[in-house]
């Protein structure tokens, strides 16, 4: 087992590396305004939590097949950057943290006045008259 200090470098490095290989290095069509979120790496090592979103939604099936094309490409170029004793089994999986966020928003927009509804702080009570 990798201490938690080992786990985040890998994290990070892998991160790094398959970004850099998508802007780069690899010559695909499919390969749109790609972002790689995040990665988690399990404790032994072997599977690797490859999280990744996409400016436009449209492009999510071409980018899925993508990986699902270059997985193994991407499996040994990283493993070759690692330098470890066995390459993580790399696993793609969509973000959706901003689509929740966009949806967050959209409710908090409904139940929240709008900003020409609130009135400004020369028309609020002063604190000081509320405990009078």
């Amino acid at each position: 087992m990798a201490s938690d200090k080992r786990r985040h470098q890998i994290e990070k490095r892998i991160q790094q590396r398959i970004a850099r290989i998508l802007l780069h290095e690899m010559k695909d069509p499919r390969i749109g305004f790609i972002t790689i979120t995040g990665v988690e790496i399990s404790g032994d090592l072997s599977v690797a939590k490859v999280r990744w979103s996409v400016y436009d939604a449209t492009e999510r099936a071409r980018t899925e097949s993508l990986f699902k094309h270059a997985q193994g490409f991407l499996r040994s170029e990283v493993a070759r950057d690692l330098q470890l004793r066995s390459a993580p089994q790399l696993v793609f999986e969509y973000d959706q943290g901003l689509e929740r966020a966009e949806r967050i928003e959209a409710i908090l927009r409904k139940v929240l006045p709008k900003p020409e509804e609130v009135p400004a702080p020369a028309e609020r009570e002063p604190d000081d008259a509320k405990d009078a």
